[in-house]
């Protein structure tokens, strides 16, 4: 059976000590070393930089010169592999916390150097050299990721907010169009300008949508909640909608009576998110239903719709960011897949459950629950409590 090779730089200027050293290993039976042996200072700081091998052993005394000179000078031009200092004192003293201050694996005095030990200490040095190197090369590979994950969300912000100028802009010419060539005026120009006011609202909600996932991603997303009453809401959102599609009727079904806590402008844009989507994904069904419920202090929203659905393999990824069904991603279908997975997160930062039922041919139902109060009362109650502790 081939033993393991491992090839030793020894830096030594006692030619005995290298036999000696030669001898010890060649007792050990597990691995083949191949000692390359250097005498001075000088040549053993080029064979150091410009060989290949595993480890240095390198001795404290060498001449005029001392080991950790040779250790330190190493280290500063990059030498990245283990160092074993050896020395012929009995006894280290301060020898050995200098060596490892100034970048050694080990330290051994000559006195103990035995087969055992030695193989010890040797297999140990480079395992640990290893170990700390690829420690720190994930350690450079998570920060590289964070930099330039934390870069691209800068870029996408500014990109952003740049763009944002101009839209509002184009809104506003939009507008004054639609204001000044009212229908029965001049029946093109008015047709013109709300298809400009349409495509320049599609466009400002992809920005939108870019502009809130850097901020999940960054951890900024923003919330101002308060109390509302979540079945005004989404009556609110169901009346904005209706003339959005001439197809489509959207029925309502069952009120909560609640009065909730949370981000009334969030937890509508997930309501709107299910609707649009009930109406651009199911364009040859007449009906869209909603249904609200109460039930243990949580209340339920569910958007169904009655289209093709979605195939099983792809249920688990629709909340993810980018994606879009197989099916739908050649279509005519607008949307970048950003809406569901930024749904998903607003949703689960409420303290809420977002979850997707479908069976292909018979539609989807998009759904998410929501507490009452999550903790709006509990910070209420801790407030209170330190009131009374002060007094």
């Amino acid at each position: 059976m081939d033993r393991h090779l491992t090839r030793i730089l020894l830096i030594e200027d006692d030619e005995e000590d290298y036999i000696l050293l030669q001898k010890l290993l060649a007792k050990i039976l597990a691995t083949h070393y191949d000692v390359l042996w250097e005498r001075t200072y000088e040549d053993g700081l080029v064979r150091m930089l410009a060989e290949e091998h595993d480890i240095c052993m390198l001795d404290y005394m060498l001449g005029e010169h001392n080991g950790i000179d040779l250790l330190k000078a190493a280290r500063r031009q990059g030498y990245t592999r283990p160092i074993i200092l050896l020395t012929g004192a009995s006894d280290g003293g301060e020898i050995d916390i200098q060596a490892l201050q100034a970048g050694a694996d080990d330290y051994i005095t000559k006195g103990q150097m035995q087969g055992e030990l030695l193989q010890r200490v040797i297999r140990y040095a480079i395992e640990r050299k290893k170990a700390e190197i690829e420690r720190e090369k994930l350690l450079s590979e998570q920060f590289a990721a964070r930099e330039l994950e934390k870069r691209r969300s800068e870029f996408i912000s500014m990109v952003v907010h740049e763009l944002k100028t101009p839209l509002t802009s184009l809104k506003g010419y939009a507008q004054l169009f639609r204001k000044r060539y009212v229908p029965g005026t001049n029946e093109q120009i008015a047709r013109l300008a709300e298809r400009m006011d349409s495509q320049v609202n599609k466009l400002t909600g992809l920005v939108d949508d870019f502009l809130d996932v850097t901020r999940i991603t960054a951890g900024k997303l923003q919330f101002r909640e308060e109390y509302f009453d979540f079945d005004v809401l989404v009556n609110e959102i169901i009346e904005e909608l209706r003339p959005t599609t001439e197809r489509h009727m959207i029925c309502r079904e069952g009120i909560t009576g609640q009065t909730i806590w949370g981000d009334r402008m969030r937890i509508g844009q997930v309501i709107t998110n299910f609707l649009s989507n009930a109406i651009k994904y199911a364009p040859e069904t007449d009906r869209i239903l909603v249904k609200t419920s109460f039930d243990s202090n949580v209340v339920t929203l569910s958007v169904q719709d009655f289209g093709p659905g979605v195939p099983e393999e792809e249920r688990t990824n629709v909340f993810s960011p980018f994606y879009r069904l197989e099916d739908l991603r050649a279509s005519t279908v607008s949307g970048l897949g950003l809406g569901l997975h930024i749904a998903a997160e607003i949703i689960r930062r409420q303290e809420g459950q977002i979850w997707l039922e479908s069976e292909e041919g018979k539609g989807a139902t998009f759904s998410f629950t929501l507490p009452i109060d999550r903790d709006h009362a509990s910070v209420f109650d801790d407030e209170m409590d330190s009131i009374e502790q002060a007094t």
